[in-house]
């Protein structure tokens, strides 16, 4: 059905809309303000917390990296020592023997060492013998280191030439960062005097670069070195660290440590840079995003849920009280009822609605009652009214008649003329009596005269009360109360207003026409009294079959076509029947088969009268006395209520 704006079921379904819309907005803003909240906790302390792991981890992994640096000059100044508290190294910067050179001071010596660069420093800080080979061929390689013959003065080495102690640190050359130890040369024992020093270093090259890296387990490159003739290397762009000889930097793929080593005169020689994989964070993004789209998806599938049981629980109830209470407001249909079997707020008001419009419909049909009986008693005393004063008169002419009548000498010239006729008397006698005859004649044709006088005037004023009686009935056909009744309910009430001997000679019977039959507009009053006088007429015709107790079946149908639809109800009693001749005479005034006292015979024929006022007709069929009688009443019904009772059906 189509809803025209501005209508109560357009209003009551905007309504609900806007509930339906309120609560969906109002879900949703819940839901997405949850989803920012978790994407605030991913991003402000998740996220963060997983990057400074991250961080965490690659300065750790700097740290490792640091550590076999360390480690690996740590290596280098075991073997230094060792060599220098060689007691033939010790002969040797004594008196240069030929053979301790001859076997220690080669390449396959340095090769065994895996040192790069070996030399050997008397104390005056002079390089007695220096070597240094290529560590990817073992060609020599020429050094600037021991280029000068010796210790440069500024060498923080030439402290060692007396103090005894070993030491280690990076050293600039010409062919790269060389690492380097240094111990003093004694006499095997421990004991000096010191005659010199022993340096062994070995380059920083790409393969060593390697190993520190495989042994700290992280990947590790060169990133900036100075050579002795070289600019110092600087730090490449990025946020600051803690610690002026590291930075980090941090992309979307990598962190990266840089660690700046200096020499040792403290100036920075290189800066190694190592590369840490953002795993952890983008696998902490990804379970970020995952959670988040868990959420939402949650969020969704909740939010649906939620909307399809508040639209089973509260929408579609509530929006089934709005449709009730709305059709209520903009109908006169009282019958219906929502009838909620529902134990929450919504059960209580939908139960409360009903109890509500049953009272309501109570009180309206009591009302309708009342006017109806009231219009009665108004429309009688009007009628009484009218005819008594049309009465008046009337009696008061009769009155006078009678006064009349009975001033006439009527019983004197009776007895004179008995005497008259009496065997003959005296002549003075016989002419007295036909004298008051003669004059007793003249009186009487004087009353006859009066009298007819009367008897036209009365003719005129009994004329003026059958007048008034008929303006009376055709003023009584007014248009009858339509109400919206449920037909079971109407043939209960007339059986309650019954006499109790009628109720307890008949059992009502409801054909199930009538049940399914639902809620339709009718007359009620006119159509309950027209009941109750078939009801009463049933148990008489029961009582006049000399039953105690007899059935009246009620059964009804919906006939016409669209536009003049009409009730059909049928009166089947179980009576002493109709005969055939008398199907329609029943319904006449004054017509009655029965003799009671105080029958009128106008029962029936008040019947035949409302029903046609209503626009109806009433019949009678028998198949013959002794074999019960059924009374069809066919009565308009208005076409939107039969429409909605077609469409019930």
């Amino acid at each position: 059905m189509r809803h025209i704006p501005g209508s109560p079921r357009a209003d009551w379904g905007l309504a609900i809309m806007k509930i339906r819309a309120k609560v969906v907005a109002l879900l949703s803003v819940v839901f997405l303000a949850l989803a920012l909240a978790e994407w605030g906790v991913g991003e402000v302390l998740l996220l963060p917390g997983f990057e400074r792991i991250e961080l965490d981890n690659a300065r750790t992994a700097m740290k490792r990296v640091e550590y076999g640096v360390h480690q690996t000059l740590g290596g280098l100044e075991v073997s230094v020592t060792d060599w220098g508290n060689w007691a033939e190294t010790y002969r040797y910067m004594q008196d240069r023997h030929a053979e301790y050179s001859s076997e220690n001071m080669t390449a396959a010596a340095m090769k065994q060492l895996h040192v790069t660069a070996l030399a050997f420093i008397d104390v005056q800080g002079n390089i007695v013998w220096s070597g240094a080979v290529d560590p990817a061929s073992g060609a020599p390689l020429a050094l600037d280191l021991f280029a000068h013959g010796s210790l440069p003065d500024d060498s923080p080495w030439r402290n060692n030439l007396r103090q005894a102690h070993a030491g280690q640190g990076l050293i600039a050359t010409n062919h790269g960062v060389l690492m380097a130890a240094v111990s003093p040369i004694l006499d095997g024992f421990g004991h000096g005097p010191s005659r010199g020093l022993i340096v062994m270093g070995r380059m920083l090259t790409d393969a060593e670069v390697a190993g520190i890296a495989a042994r700290a387990q992280t990947s590790v490159a060169l990133a900036a070195a100075r050579d002795s003739r070289g600019p110092t290397p600087q730090f490449l762009p990025g946020p600051a660290s803690a610690g002026a000889s590291e930075q980090i930097v941090m992309n979307d793929d990598v962190t990266q440590v840089f660690r700046v080593f200096p020499d040792l005169t403290g100036q920075p020689v290189m800066t190694l840079r190592v590369d840490v994989p953002r795993t952890i964070a983008a696998r902490a993004r990804k379970t970020v995003a995952y959670a988040m789209a868990f959420t939402v998806g949650a969020a969704v599938a909740v939010l649906l849920l939620m909307l399809v049981v508040l639209d089973r629980t509260v929408l579609t109830p509530l929006g089934r009280v709005t449709r009730h209470a709305v059709a209520i407001g903009a109908g006169d249909d009282l019958t219906t009822r929502l009838n909620l079997d529902r134990a929450d707020e919504i059960g209580t008001l939908a139960n409360e609605f009903d109890r509500m419009v049953a009272r309501v419909a109570e009180s309206r049909r009591q009302l309708i009652d009342h006017s109806f009986h009231a219009g009665k008693a108004e429309f009688s005393s009007g009628v009484l009214h009218n005819i008594g004063n049309a009465m008046t008169p009337l009696g008061v002419r009769v009155a006078t008649l009678q006064k009349r009548l009975r001033a006439a000498p009527a019983a004197d010239v009776v007895r004179a003329l008995t005497e008259r006729n009496r065997v003959p008397a005296d002549a003075s006698r016989q002419a007295d009596l036909d004298d008051f005859l003669r004059l007793a004649s003249g009186e009487l044709a004087e009353v006859i005269t009066a009298a007819e006088n009367d008897a036209a005037i009365i003719a005129r004023q009994a004329a003026a009360v059958q007048n008034s009686l008929t303006d009376q009935r055709q003023s009584a056909r007014g248009t009858a109360v339509i109400e919206v009744v449920d037909l079971p309910a109407i043939i209960n009430q007339s059986l309650e207003i019954v006499p109790d001997p009628v109720r307890e000679q008949i059992r009502i019977e409801l054909d199930a026409s009538v049940q399914a039959l639902g809620p339709i507009r009718l007359a009620r009053t006119v159509v309950r009294v027209v009941l109750q006088n078939l009801i009463i007429n049933a148990a008489e015709a029961i009582r006049a079959a000399g039953r105690d107790r007899g059935v009246v079946r009620f059964s009804a149908a919906i006939t016409g076509e669209t536009g003049s639809h009409k009730l059909l109800l049928q009166c089947e009693d179980t009576g002493i029947g109709i005969a055939a001749e008398n199907l329609e005479r029943i319904f006449e005034r004054g017509y009655s088969t029965k003799h009671d006292a105080g029958n009128l015979g106008i029962g029936l024929h008040w019947c035949a009268t409302a029903i046609s006022a209503l626009g109806g007709r009433i019949w009678a069929t028998s198949a013959g006395p002794g074999h019960g009688s059924t009374l069809h009443l066919l009565i308009p019904i208005p076409a939107a209520a039969a429409e909605r009772r077609t469409e019930a059906a």
